[in-house]
């Protein structure tokens, strides 16, 4: 080797080693930057649906297909959604434009997984998939049964199969009602509404000999809200699907049925789930949400990686005996009859059911209150007998005169606690006369006066005189409305004139007791529904706890600061924040519960007795501990617009 080339091949030598070092590097980054992706790939499903996805039994279907797969995948599923609107398009070249328009939409977009919804998306897939979805997997929900039979599915098409049956309902409803003479079946003219009556015809055929059947198919609605609003008596009617009227006519089938039921004289029985609380009775009904579950569980399998060639299409049975409490009221059907494993929906609760937690509160106190009264007068009586025994010693007369005097003042403070409301409302009919004497005997001053103008000064102080006594009754009148016993009544509120009639009417006590009240209002606050007697008292009952926490306090401001306002989420939000001797953090929550004070003299209820009453408006309480010291108390309610009941949801295509 010359020198040349031994120098060659000297550097080539040298060379070598960085290069394959930077070659590893590369290696190692790229397989780095590919963890990522390996980590979070997700999985791409399209829903399918053969109408608008938002429709009732569309709804449920769709909702529970994505819980399924979300529980299975979190957030590692991509749901993609189509409506095809096969029912209101018809005609035309639409089902040939269609095809064009979602292999356009979805090019390049790789999806793992498409799912039929109902038997006409099913058709349209698996006549254009090699053209829109080449290779995708198709998953089935709603598909009857029936339109399997004969028919051979692809090795990566497989689905959940429903049966869809009619008898057992009308069943039931010959037990409901035992006299029933005729059934009417109600069907509407679409494709998918003579196909429910086919299959209902053969459920109902062995039905024919117990009772007459008459099927109310095709009919334009007018004419057919006209007939079963006059059905003969001891009917009953099943409701199928009405799509399309005899008429041409697209509905809702939903809305159809409501239709319906509002002017039907007979009770209306169905079979889907979804139409309860339309008026319906109900029946032996299938479970829509369960249908979505159980296709999204094979949805799971194949996209972890299982063929669906491996998995059969999976009969799923979901009826249940499910019924509207307030129609079986209506028609005064006899619960009884109902079969032993019926499902009520939409039932009023009884008053134990509703406010059992509030009348075992009361049957509480009401224990106690009488068991205070009773241990309080058999203390008196023993203090009694010991005062006499210690009449001997004037020393021990002394102690034993204190304290009795003890005794007295407790046992009075007790009795004015109880009848405080009694006290009240005969001090304000006392006081509420000669006030009104005093309105009366001015206004006749003042028109005496009016034939001498010369004197101002008089004539101003009757004004005032007329004022004042105003003033005086309205005061008396805010005592009478906050102690009087009535029955809570509902009405709309403006929560800032509620805190103003509060401070008003404890405006005395908070100068005596030199406390500074702010007050900061929101003019724009929203209106809220309640209780004004109940809520006035949550107001004074939070101030009170206010004022004793500032006078607890050995020294510093005393101020009590009021604010409300809109919350972010459309609450009325009220702030009320003092400057007291403040909570230990970890007793923040135990403050609200029953017999739970700080007050040596205090019973522990006023807290827990406001938080029951906001609650009970469908609000919420809670403290928290100032930074500098106090403490503050926040109250949440609904805003008025959020508590209307909301209307009825959109009706749409159901799973019949």
């Amino acid at each position: 080797m010359d020198v040349a080339a031994q120098t060659a091949y000297a550097v080539t030598a040298r060379s070598r080693g960085p290069r394959r070092f930077v070659a590893a590097a590369l290696l190692v980054l790229a397989v780095i930057g590919m963890l990522p992706s390996i980590g979070s790939a997700t999985e791409n499903v399209l829903l399918v649906f053969d109408e608008d996805k938002d429709l009732p039994g569309m709804a449920a279907i769709n909702q529970g297909l994505r819980d399924g797969l979300r529980a299975e995948f979190k957030d590692d599923v991509v749901f993609y959604s189509e409506s095809l609107q096969l029912s209101k398009f018809r005609g035309g070249d639409y089902h040939g434009v269609l095809p064009d328009y979602l292999q356009r939409k979805y090019h390049g977009r790789k999806f793992d997984l498409v799912v039929a919804v109902m038997e006409p998306s099913l058709d349209f897939l698996l006549q254009h998939r090699d053209t829109i979805f080449p290779g995708v997997p198709i998953l089935f929900c709603g598909v009857d049964s029936t339109d399997l039979g004969g028919r051979t599915l692809p090795a990566d098409v497989t689905g959940v199969t429903m049966k869809r049956d009619f008898a057992p309902t009308v069943e039931i409803a010959l037990q409901l009602q035992p006299d029933t003479r005729h059934v009417y079946v109600i069907g509407g003219s679409s494709r998918f509404d003579r196909k429910m009556q086919d299959i209902a015809r053969r459920d109902l055929g062995a039905l024919e000999k117990r009772t007459s059947i008459t099927w109310l198919t095709s009919l334009p609605m007018d004419e057919l809200l006209g007939q079963v609003s006059k059905l003969p008596p001891h009917s009953v009617i099943l409701y199928l699907t009405v799509f399309t009227d005899g008429a041409g006519r697209p509905f809702v089938t939903h809305d159809a049925l409501r239709r319906i039921n509002q002017v039907a004289n007979a009770p209306v029985y169905v079979s889907v789930d979804q139409y309860l609380g339309t008026g319906a009775v109900g029946g032996s009904v299938y479970s829509v949400h369960t249908l979505g579950k159980e296709a999204a569980r094979l949805g799971a399998r194949i996209l972890r990686g299982e063929s669906p060639s491996a998995i059969a299409p999976v009969p799923l049975s979901a009826y249940v005996p499910m019924f509207d409490w307030r129609q079986l009221r209506r028609w005064n059907l006899d619960e009884a009859r109902l079969p032993s494993n019926s499902v009520l929906r939409y039932q009023t609760l009884t008053i134990w059911q509703a406010y059992k937690w509030y009348i075992l509160v009361g049957v509480t106190a009401l224990v106690l209150q009488t068991g205070l009264v009773i241990g309080l007068l058999v203390n008196r009586a023993q203090r009694r007998r010991a005062e006499q025994a210690r009449r001997e010693s004037e020393e021990r007369r002394g102690r034993a005169e204190e304290d009795l005097q003890r005794q007295r003042e407790q046992l009075a403070h007790a009795l004015r606690l109880t009848t405080l409301g009694e006290l009240t409302a005969s001090i304000s009919h006392e006081l509420n006369q000669p006030l009104t004497a005093i309105a009366a005997n001015a206004l006749a001053a003042q028109k005496l006066l009016e034939s001498d103008p010369k004197n101002p000064d008089v004539d101003e102080a009757l004004e005032d005189m007329i004022s004042d006594s105003i003033r005086a009754a309205e005061i008396i009148r805010r005592l009478q409305a906050l102690f009087r016993k009535k029955p809570a009544t509902q009405a709309v509120l403006d929560l800032n004139s509620v805190i103003e009639d509060v401070l008003h009417l404890l405006a005395s006590d908070l100068r005596n007791r030199q406390m500074q009240v702010q007050f900061v209002h929101s003019n724009s606050l929203p209106k809220v529904m309640g209780d004004g007697i109940q809520l006035r008292q949550v107001i004074i009952n939070l101030l009170r706890n206010a004022e004793d926490a500032i006078a607890h306090a050995a020294a510093g401001p005393r101020e009590i600061r009021i604010v409300t306002s809109e919350t972010e989420d459309a609450l009325v939000g009220i702030a009320i924040c003092d400057s007291g001797s403040g909570v230990a953090e970890n007793e923040l929550e135990r403050i609200f519960e029953h017999f739970v004070s700080s007050k040596a003299e205090g019973l522990g209820m006023g807290l827990a007795i406001s938080r029951s009453i906001v609650e009970a408006h469908g609000g919420r309480i809670w403290a928290a501990r100032n930074e500098g010291r106090g403490l503050t108390l926040h109250i949440h309610l609904p805003a008025f617009t959020q508590m209307q009941q909301a209307e009825p949801a959109r009706a749409g295509a159901a799973v019949a």
